[in-house]
Parts: structure tokens; sequence; C-alpha cells
């Protein structure tokens, strides 16, 4: 199962996006467990779909969750999604009484072109949904929540699947996006079954998985700037990126608008270094942003002569290094002249006005001589690390012996930032993201407190009273006038005085080739490829990929000793699992586990065992087809 407990005020987001009157859900929910899930794989969403009354039990203690779902069923949930708009018009069918409790749903969306009847004056409300049906109508519907004509997904996933040629021709593009967004997976034996009925607890499930993806905000806030110029000069500015809408646009928006005001002269446009954010907020939203080759590639179509680019980066890190090789190589000889920016962290001077910046977005917050404020930062295995032990230099020497960084990916950890906050003798705990946005990690690796890996969890379990506060660098006034001050001293590329250390995994600055046909299929062989975890404490080391007669087998190499145990599944299946646990072969302070691999460029549920906690964690893998490299 996908990871999906999200912190309740993201929920409450994503029902203030949908236009949900959350009291009225209140009103209907049942809070009480059906005893026909209890226990379940599908227990934690059908709680979930009746607390918000999405879809209601078949009895007071019955979900009746093997039941095929109906059409009725799928069209109410949507109806109370929407937050049960007001409906007019006739209704034109025969078959649906004005008296059924389904009535003012289905002529609601009928008329939104949700969904048709089978006729014209047939509706059909007891028939089963089969699966591409409800691909397709879920698709409608979230296209229409973000005011768009439709929804689609620009990479083919399912040619991954056995029996994709069995998807109907008017359901390819929806199913696509429903499965590439993960709202609907793989049936029994890894297929798609387009044709098969959908029981009331995949229903369930599907209606679960898109609530996640939609509790970020409101994309209509944000301005992808993917403009055509009409000056000569432009200011490209480039950040990693999010896909949480309402950051985004408190964070790298606040920043581009700023830079506007400050450059009249250019054209500002975004350019993201992160794709698989591009395509996520593509596919649910239908914004388009562009990635930095494709600004770049239409700076030089508009012709464009004098080129600015100032990245929101906080560090002269790895994506740093990455976009100056790029502009040297690919770009040097396409513009008159191509300045770059230095990235938030680079003189003495930066580390004082930053240092002073988080320091008074927080102390309003710190009510004793009792609170501790720990930053939370990425981390990275480049020098650049550095910048976090910089940074907490500079607090202690300006006296904030109260002020703690950490990160997520390197040292110090949550443990340890967790360690000297008691060693000091403090009893609460602040919690913030050291980053320009607060996306993914400050979400979820720091704030969510259903994982117990968290740093909200970690801190919590030493005993420590613990605040978080979601809120990005870029939401701070003085940082962004740094960045602008940056942008106004920007240099010729040669002259910047910044050495960036080369990229060791891709050191020339190559655009990689995929190693396989599109649909992420590989030839039999062995491959090195990449796996990516939505858990970014899990590290990964390395992945050789074994494909032999059309069937994967993963090699994965952890970087630490951390887990003795792995399962392709949940982890609450390999908590009950008699066989197909994978365990690990240590060596040298890593751990390898064979595992099996159903698909590649599709997010894979697996589990893994901590040592330490003695608890089986969900991880959700993709191995990369495009990173596949033969061996």
């Amino acid at each position: 199962m996908k990871n999906w407990k999200k912190l309740a005020s993201l929920l409450l987001a994503a029902v203030t996006a949908l236009g949900m009157n959350a009291a009225a859900l209140a009103a209907e929910a049942d809070a009480g467990t059906y005893a026909d899930v209890e226990g379940s794989w599908s227990e934690a969403y059908v709680a979930r779909v009746t607390e918000l009354g999405l879809m209601d039990g078949k009895t007071a203690d019955a979900f009746a969750p093997n039941e095929n779902t109906s059409r009725a069923d799928l069209v109410l949930a949507l109806y109370r999604l929407a937050g049960k708009p007001a409906v007019s018009g006739e209704n034109p069918f025969a078959d649906v009484a004005d008296d059924a409790a389904c009535r003012d749903a289905v002529v609601w969306a009928n008329a939104q072109g949700i969904v048709s009847g089978k006729s014209a004056d047939t509706f059909d409300p007891a028939g089963d949904v089969k699966r591409q049906e409800i691909a397709k109508i879920l698709n409608i519907f979230a296209a229409k929540q973000v005011k768009k004509e439709a929804l689609t997904n620009r990479k083919d996933v399912l040619a991954g699947y056995p029996d994709a040629e069995n998807v109907a021709s008017w359901a390819k593009e929806p199913m696509n996006w429903a499965v590439s967004s993960e709202f609907i997976t793989g049936a029994d034996g890894g297929k798609l079954d387009p044709a098969g009925s959908a029981t009331r607890a995949q229903t369930a499930a599907i209606l679960c998985r898109y609530l996640d993806d939609n509790a970020t905000g409101d994309a209509s806030k944000d301005n992808p700037r993917n403009q055509d110029c009409t000056k000569e000069s432009e200011l490209l500015v480039v950040s990693f990126g999010t896909s949480f809408n309402d950051n985004r646009a408190a964070t790298i928006k606040a920043i581009e608008d700023d830079m506007e005001k400050a450059f009249p002269g250019y054209d500002v446009r975004r350019g993201f270094t992160a794709n698989i954010i591009i395509e996520h907020i593509y596919r649910r939203d239908g914004e388009r942003i562009n990635d930095v080759k494709e600004a770049l590639d239409q700076a030089v179509k508009n012709g464009v002569k004098n080129l600015l680019v100032q990245p929101t980066h906080l560090m002269n890190g790895y994506e740093y290094g990455d976009l100056r090789s790029l502009l040297e190589k690919k770009y040097a000889d396409q513009f008159e002249s191509i300045k770059i920016g230095a990235p938030l962290l680079t003189s003495d001077k930066d580390f004082t006005e930053v240092a002073l910046a988080m320091v008074n977005a927080t102390k309003d917050a710190v009510k004793d001589d009792k609170t501790a404020v720990c930053f939370m930062g990425h981390g990275t295995s480049a020098d650049s690390h550095n910048v976090y032990a910089r940074m907490q230099k500079e607090l202690r020497a300006a006296g904030y012996d109260n002020y703690f960084i950490g990160t997520v990916e390197a040292e110090p950890m949550a443990e340890d930032v967790v360690k000297m906050v008691k060693e000091a003798g403090y009893e609460k705990a602040i919690l913030r993201p050291m980053m320009i946005v607060a996306g993914d990690h400050a979400n979820n690796d720091m704030a969510d407190m259903n994982d117990p890996e968290s740093w909200y969890s970690v801190f919590t379990a030493a005993g420590l009273e613990v605040e978080c506060q979601i809120n990005g660098l870029g939401e701070i006034k003085a940082v962004r006038d740094l960045l602008v001050d940056h942008a106004k001293a920007a240099v010729n590329l040669a002259d910047t005085g910044i050495v960036s250390q080369p990229n060791p995994e891709n050191p020339d600055n190559e655009e990689k080739e995929s190693a396989g046909p599109a649909g992420g299929v590989l030839a039999d062989g062995v491959y090195a490829i990449e796996a990516e975890c939505q858990q970014s404490m899990f590290k990964i080391d390395s992945c050789l990929l074994t494909v032999k007669d059309g069937k994967m087998t993963a090699a994965l190499t952890l970087g630490s000793s951390s887990f003795d145990k792995m399962f392709a599944g949940t982890a609450a299946a390999a908590g009950l699992a008699s066989d197909g646990v994978a365990d690990g072969v240590e060596a040298d302070g890593k751990t390898t586990f064979t595992l099996p691999v159903e698909a590649l460029d599709k997010a894979l549920d697996f589990a893994a065992h901590s040592v330490k906690k003695d608890t089986w964690y969900d991880r959700t893998l993709t191995f990369l087809s495009d990173t596949a490299q033969a061996q």
C-alpha cells in the first residue's frame, strides 16, 4: 500500500481545494470499524472514505468490501467529494427514481459530462462499474476539479502490463493516467484487468489515493512562467521544484514575482531541474512547467540575446554545477551573453543574513528558554554539505544557542540533533525545513506523525514536545531579497569565481539515453539501474537488474545495515508472510537484497524490516528504465 497517510492539515487542504463542505461530511461520517474489513488490507481506506462520508456501509457493521462497486456507488462518492453541488434540470433516466439516494448525483454527473447513461433514458445505477470505466470517470472528474478539459500522462506505462492490449481504445489515455498516478494498481498476476469489476474496497482505495494526490493545494495560484519571450533579455529562475502547490506559490512563485519587479526590462521565466516533479504536476493539475533544457531551447527559439540565470539552489552543490556545465557546454554560443547568479549561501554575508532571517522567522514561536528551534536541511554527498555545519557555527557565533541544524540524507540526522537538544536541556522543539520550499521532505520526512522515522516521530519518541512549521525559506522576504541581490550581481559564466564539484553520476552533463524501448521494457541481460524510493530516508546505494525470459530481479544494495529483510508487498503483508521474505546479505556496512520487480517506471510496494525497531515499514520503489545501463 502506498503510504497515503497525511497530516490532518493536508487532508483539510484537500477538502477545501475540492470545495467539500467539511461540516456536512463530518455529520455523515461513520467513524466505526466495519467487522468485515477489520484487519484486512482495505481497513484504513474504508475507514477514511466512511469518515469523510464518501461511501456508506451496507449495514451498521458491514461495508461489503468484496461486493462489486455499482455505478451509483461511484457517482455518489464523486458527487459528495465535489461538495454536493446544486442540481438543476430534468432527470433523464427512467431507472433512477426521484427519491433515490443517488438521484442528484446521477443528474449532476450526467450534466457535467462525467458519466453518461447506458442509453438516453437508462443509467443502470445497480450495474457493476469496470476498472477502465473508473479510470475514465475519475479522469474527467479530476480534470473538472482543476478546470481543465482533460488530464493526461506523457509517458506510456501501460506497455509494462501483460494485458495492456485489453484496454479499450476509449480508455487507454485515462487508464494510462490512472495507473501513472497510482490510483489504479495491478490486479492479480500484475495484470490491469481493465474489463474486470472493481470491488467496493478497491474503489475506496482509489478514492483515497486520489485524495492524497490532491492534498497539496490549488495549482491555479501558481504561474508556470512558460510563456514565449517578447524581450531581448530573459531572466531564467532555476529551481529543483515541488509538487506541493500551495508552497510552490508561496516560495518559487514569490521569488519569481520579486525578480520580475526588480528586473522590469527582462522576461522572467521558470525552469525546474526535477522532471519527476514536472510530470507529476502535469498529470495531476494539467500545468506545464519547463525543465531547464526546454526553457533554454525556448529562449533560443524566441531570439533572446541576453540570458541571466538565477538558481534558487541553497548551495554550490551538484545541481548548481550541472547547471553551469549545461550552460557552458550546450548554450555558450546560443546567446550574445550569459550571466549567472550565485546560490543562496555563497559568501560570509550570505550566511549572516540567512541566519538572521531564519531566527527572525521563528523567534515569535519561542516562548521560553526550554524551546529549541531545529532546522532540517536536505543533505548531500557533495563537499558543499559543509554549508550546514557552517550555518550551525554562524548561529552559535551570533549567540543563538537554541538553534540546531540537521539533515535528511546525511549527518547530522534527526537522532543526532535530538541528542544535542536533550543534552542542552531543552524540552520543546520547533521543527522547520532549511530548504527553499516546504515540499515532500518537509511534509513527510519532517512532519509526518504517522511515519516512525520522521523527525516529528523521532523527536516525540525522545520525550520532546514538538511543533512543526511547514514553511520554506522562500517564504521569508529577506531570503528572497538576497536572491534578487545575487541576480543583480550576476556575472559571466567564466567569472563567477565559484568552483563546482563535478557530479559523479553525470560528470559531462550528458543526457542519458534509454537502454530499452518505450514503456520500460528491457531485453534479457544485466543492467545497472537507478531505483527511486518515495521515502527519502531509505538510502539506496546501487541496484543491478537482471532480466531473463521476461522476468526481472533486482539486487538492491542499501548504504547501511539498518534493515535486514525486505518483501515485495506492503508492511502489513510482510508481517503475515510465511514466504517471499528476502534476507539481506551484509558486507562492508551495506546490505543487498534480491527482490522480484513487477514492472519498470511504476511505483511498486515493498516493505523493509528495521533491525533497530524490529518493525516492518512500507517503502515505495520505482525502477527507472531510462537509467538502465547494460553491464
